[in-house]
This record gives structure tokens, C-alpha cells and sequence, in this order.
């Protein structure tokens, strides 16, 4: 028996609005809606199984519910035809879906017997992954599916949640790999740490009911592509600075586990390191194609530079329009951060790139430089850039580029260690261009 629930709604607000004396649900409320059977997880199912030698498990779930839920109930689950699944379906959406052969699955008992005390039955459905990958390669065209419907002959079913259309989207084999690939550096002052333990996380794509092995190794090739990905100049971190195990397991029932690498800080320079650790050779199944890699990253700060007597210029500076102490480099290294350089804009705009170049009377090792944007919010304007550093104020290397937030706090960025007396802020992008502006510049190293 099929009904809509619309009308059964209605009867329980108004029931709700009297008291118990004066209606009788019984009498108000018509046998039929006494009991009412439903699918819990009805619709459309969009599964992907794996290619294991295990089936596959989903599991149904029929709920009981009405006036009268303390009632027992009866019910079968049938699949549909291709026929009923044409005309359902694949005419009215265009879809050609096909029905997977008996060979693909297998149900528990079709037979959904409720008694007075239960209130929803579950009912397994077993997949066979070999099977079915059989069937989607034979006709990769059409979209399989498994439709299943509730159907009583003495009880109501709802007829807006009486079915479940399982479609099969693919059959994979199940893939090892680190659970996140996105790394958080890790900032330690030069000088003042010695061991690092650093950590992360590795499992299975599915429960795991096997014993798995698996090998890993450091992939130095990775750094240039990470580097080249994200406008870094992160270098490998040294043979011998760090301990990684040679290999890890799974045992049966952990999907599951930590991998934890030994970094010995105190061996460290100053400079942004990172270590690309990649899971090899495992004893079954397959190694994730988009997760085979983390990426360690740590950062080993030196000290800041103390700015006494550095001197700075400018390929565009405003000199007067941005009031006293404002608009040159001077104002970038005055430890003042409400005052600010800022780019020409009066009488004559430059345009992009703007170059500031700071001298620092003597050379240093530089690891890392550090800007803060104009104090105010409306003005946060540099955006990216390249640093470089020189000897000579005349040849140029470029130790790395940097892309700034909007934010008023001082922005660190790791540069490749390079020697020099001279750095250069070239500035070829910002949030208000031509316009740029930056309230303090700072530099760290040896």
C-alpha cells in the first residue's frame, strides 16, 4: 500500500491543538497511517566500490513510523525491472541505466518483518566489485545502477521515500597514502633548538582488513616542483640532519598511523628547509597518485639584523604628498610602523615595478627578509615581488620572491642563503596598483 504523508501530517497539527479528551486518534487518524514504512537513505546513492577479494558493503535501512509505530509490520524489498527502471529513469533524464546482473550482488533477506517493539530494520547489500568492474568495462556508455523499492501488501509504505537507486560510479583499487598533504611550517630560532620532532599522518582510503607494509624515501626532485608551485625557495633539507624510518605497517583493523621524523635543529643554518618524504614499494594494493608526497617544512630563523645606520633608496618615492617622515625608504627602517615609503603619485604616477634597495653597510648572510604593510586598512597595497641581493649595488641575485597579505602584522619570507651588503625589494604587483607602500623592512641572518 502506497500513500503520501501530506494528509497524515495534517492530522497530527490538528491533533496537536486539542487535548487528548476531546479526539479519539483512533477515530481520527484512518487505519492505514497506524503504520507507515519508509527507506531511510532513499534517492540516489552515488557508490564507488573498491577492487578488493572482499564484497563490498551498503547498507539499507527501513524505518517504521505513524500513530501507531507500536504496531507490528510487513514489507519485501524488490529490485525493478529494466523495464520499470526505463520508464522511471532513463526515459524521463535521457540517462541510459542499466540494471547490474544477479552475478553483482547479493542481498540479505528481502523478507522486512517488524515486530511491536522495533522501529527500523537493516537490511545488507553485498556488491562484488570484480563483478561489477566486469560489467562497467563491458559498456562503459551506460550507467549501472541497483534499483530497490519497498513494497507492502498489508502495511503503508511513503510513497516519496519507498526506493533506493545505488548507482555504481566506479571500482577502484584501494590507495595508501599521507591523509594531508598540505604542510604547516614550523618556525625555530637559530641557536635556541636542538631536536625537532616533526609528524604526520598515513592510511588507507577503506577499512583495512589486511596487513600492509610499505617502504619510504626522501624525493629531493620534489623540491624545485613544490618551489616552482608556490613562489618558495625552500632548500632539501641536509643528508644526516634528520632520522626517517626505512618502512611502516598497517596491522588488520588500523586504517591508521603516525610517521614521526627526528630533525637535529642544532645542525641547522639559518634558512627555510624542507623534507619531501615519499611512501614506496607497498606489499598490496596501490599508492595514492595524489598523496604519495608530504612535505615537511621548517624554518630555522636567525637573528634579526640590527638596522642602525642602514641607508635605503628607491626607484619611486613620494617625498612630500604623504606629510613629514612619510613617502621615503627612510621611513620604512625607522622602527616607526605609522610611518611609511610609499610610490610617486604626486605631480607624476610610476608604474610597476617599484624597486627598494637597502644598504646595509656591511655584508651578512641574509636567510629571511620581513615587511609590514602601511598601517591602514584601506592602504594595504604591495602584493608580490622578488628579492635579490647584491655585493656591489651592481650585480644582482635573485634569492626569492614573496606574495604579501593584507594584514598589519610583519610578513616573514625565507630567502635562499646568500651573502651580500645590499638587498633589493622589487615590487611588480599590488592590491591599489601603480600604488604600493610598506611601513617597515627588516632582515635576518648572519
Amino acid at each position: 500500500m502506497r500513500i503520501k504523508t501530506t494528509w497524515l501530517a495534517g492530522c497530527l497539527l490538528t491533533l496537536a491543538a486539542c487535548s487528548e479528551s476531546q479526539y479519539d486518534l483512533d477515530k481520527l487518524v484512518p487505519e492505514e497511517y497506524h503504520k507507515i514504512l519508509y527507506v531511510n537513505n532513499s534517492g540516489k546513492q552515488v557508490l564507488t566500490l573498491f577492487n578488493t577479494d572482499e564484497d563490498n558493503k551498503y547498507t539499507l535501512s527501513v524505518i517504521k513510523t505513524g500513530s501507531h509505530p507500536e504496531q507490528p509490520a510487513n514489507a519485501n524489498i524488490r529490485i525493478l525491472t529494466q523495464a520499470e527502471l526505463d520508464e522511471q529513469y532513463s526515459t524521463p533524464e535521457g540517462i541510459n541505466y542499466q540494471l547490474i546482473s544477479e552475478s553483482c550482488f547479493s542481498l540479505g533477506s528481502t523478507q522486512i518483518d517488524l515486530s511491536a517493539t522495533e522501529r527500523y530494520k537493516l537490511v545488507e547489500i553485498l556488491l562484488k566489485p570484480q563483478s561489477v568492474k566486469s560489467l562497467l568495462e563491458s559498456e562503459p556508455t551506460a550507467v549501472w545502477v541497483l534499483p530497490l523499492q519497498v513494497v507492502s501488501e498489508t502495511d503503508s509504505i511513503n510513497v516519496t521515500k519507498d526506493q533506493l537507486f545505488l548507482q555504481i560510479k566506479d571500482v577502484i583499487m584501494p590507495a595508501l597514502g599521507f591523509v594531508n598533504t598540505t604542510s604547516e611550517l614550523k618556525s625555530y630560532n637559530y641557536g635556541s633548538v636542538s631536536d625537532i620532532i616533526v609528524n604526520t599522518t598515513i592510511g588507507l582510503d577503506t577499512p583495512n582488513k589486511w596487513d600492509l607494509e610499505w617502504e619510504l624515501s626522501t624525493d629531493n626532485d620534489y623540491v624545485a616542483t613544490y618551489n616552482a608551485a608556490n613562489g618558495t625557495s625552500y632548500a632539501a633539507l641536509p643528508q644526516g640532519t634528520y632520522s626517517l624510518p626505512a618502512s611502516m605497517s598497517l596491522s588488520n583493523g588500523t586504517t591508521t598511523t603516525q610517521l614521526d621524523v627526528a630533525i637535529q635543529g642544532g645542525q641547522l643554518q639559518p634558512g627555510d628547509y624542507i623534507l619531501p618524504v615519499r611512501i614506496s614499494q607497498i606489499s598490496q594494493f596501490e599508492i595514492s597518485s595524489t598523496k604519495a608526497v608530504y612535505p615537511f617544512i621548517i624554518r630555522i630563523l636567525g637573528p634579526q639584523l640590527d638596522r642602525t645606520g642602514w641607508t635605503g633608496e628607491a626607484s619611486s618615492e613620494e617625498s612630500s604628498g604623504e606629510g613629514p617622515g612619510n613617502g621615503t625608504v627612510a621611513a620604512a627602517l625607522d622602527g616607526d610602523l605609522s610611518t611609511y615609503w610609499h610610490s610617486r603619485w604626486q605631480g607624476w604616477t610610476d608604474g610597476l615595478p617599484h624597486e627598494v634597495i637597502i644598504d646595509t653597510k656591511e655584508e651578512y648572510t641574509f636567510s629571511h627578509f620581513a615587511m609590514s604593510q602601511r598601517q591602514s586598512q584601506g592602504n594595504l597595497d604591495t602584493k608580490a615581488g622578488e628579492f635579490y641581493v647584491s655585493s656591489d649595488k651592481a650585480n644582482w641575485t635573485k634569492v626569492g620572491d614573496f606574495i604579501m597579505k593584507q594584514v598589519l602584522e610583519a610578513q616573514i619570507f625565507g630567502v635562499t642563503p646568500t651573502t651580500g651588503r645590499y638587498f633589493k625589494i622589487k615590487i611588480n604587483y599590488g592590491y591599489r596598483e601603480p600604488y604600493c607602500s610598506l611601513s617597515e623592512v627588516y632582515a635576518y641572518g648572519k
